[in-house]
């Protein structure tokens, strides 16, 4: 009887601790996410996007958090997590480049880009950067085939070239003006 008591008494401090985790703005931004939901499973996309907008990344604390606030299990939440690319389970770097490896990048040199983006930024595919500024993580098919190849850098798909103004850019690639793209790059991370 007295195990009961200290396992449950375990249990409600781990769950308070969780609900302390996430701040109130993700909390606030959650709920109103809920409201548009029959089911909380239908939110689950868009509500681990509002927690990666506000740390960067995802991690499992975060996610058991998220999982008690929506009222579902850890392990639903954690495979639509694992399953989407593009919720980061790793701290990621303040750059993120996304060469397209779809079929039209594959047959114009995506794997010769890699490569070189591999060895300038000395990491392998899903690493960051020694300095943690710049992550590697291609991305299937970018819908922008008659501009292969192309990477996507940063978060949001726009036609633009590297100096711009533009907080996220479509970049056709070519070998030759690739250290002079990943310098910019290093140079608007710090």
């Amino acid at each position: 009887m007295k195990n009961d008591l200290v396992n449950q008494q375990q249990i409600q401090t781990d769950k308070q601790q969780l609900q302390q985790l996430l701040s109130v703005q993700e909390k606030s931004e959650i709920d109103q996410l809920l409201a548009h939901y029959p089911q909380p499973g239908g939110a689950c996309i868009d509500a681990l996007a509002i927690v990666q907008k506000y740390r960067g990344w995802v991690s499992d604390q975060a996610i058991a958090a998220l999982a008690e606030h929506m009222g579902i299990s850890l392990s639903e939440l954690e495979s639509v997590a694992t399953f989407y690319n593009l919720i980061f389970r790793l701290p990621v770097g303040r750059v993120l480049m996304h060469p397209c490896n779809g079929i039209s990048c594959q047959l114009l040199g995506y794997k010769k880009i890699q490569q070189q983006l591999q060895t300038a930024l000395q990491i392998q595919e899903g690493e960051t950067c020694a300095d943690g500024q710049i992550t590697l993580i291609s991305l299937p098919c970018l819908g922008a085939c008659d501009k292969a190849p192309v990477m996507l850098v940063r978060e949001a798909m726009v036609d633009g070239l590297p100096g711009t103004s533009s907080e996220s850019l479509l970049v056709n690639l070519h070998c030759s003006e690739l250290e002079l793209l990943l310098q910019q790059f290093k140079e608007s991370a710090v």
